[in-house]
């Protein structure tokens, strides 16, 4: 399989603007909101900025958990929702590893991002960027950005329980 892309954010640039999560709202939803951003943006204190995107996972738990089959690749291998068969299960949402699925509070589908680059080409820092895993081992040589998620990852990726 052709290596998979996605959006990244490197966290010691990333200011916490929420430009990428006000520009992806609008693009899709026509509204500011951050429960309408396929991209969530979590603050780790003090001050340690974490946009969050879909990577694309070569393995995809998110497709294997839906049970109406909503998820599905692109030929780009970009995961996407059909929601027309998304029932608002959450099953993807709970299988994801790195917390880049959601349900929109309005239509009760999962959203996610689909890689369309409109919060990289917004984002006035800089901190954005589409990339592959062997593309971002290049970019990040002393594994820095890595070492940032690897170290807050129980609280980057932790999963919001309904009661």
């Amino acid at each position: 399989m052709t290596e998979l892309k996605f959006v990244f954010g490197d966290p010691d640039v990333c200011s916490g603007c929420m430009i990428c999560v006000n520009v992806c709202s609008m693009y899709y939803f026509k509204m500011i909101g951050p429960t309408r951003s396929r991209v969530q943006v979590v603050r780790i204190e003090p001050a340690l900025d974490f946009p969050l995107f879909c990577r694309n996972c070569e393995d995809a738990p998110c497709i294997a958990a839906c049970p109406e089959g909503a998820l599905s690749r692109t030929s780009k291998g970009v995961v996407i929702v059909n929601n027309g068969k998304c029932n608002g299960t959450g099953a993807c949402v709970a299988a994801c590893p790195y917390n880049a699925i959601h349900i929109h509070p309005d239509t009760g589908k999962a959203i996610k991002c689909i890689q369309c680059g409109q919060c990289v080409d917004r984002c006035p820092a800089d901190a954005l960027f589409t990339t592959t895993a062997s593309e971002l081992d290049e970019r990040d040589k002393e594994g820095r950005m890595m070492a940032l998620h690897e170290k807050y990852k129980d609280v980057l990726y932790e999963k919001e329980v309904e009661k």
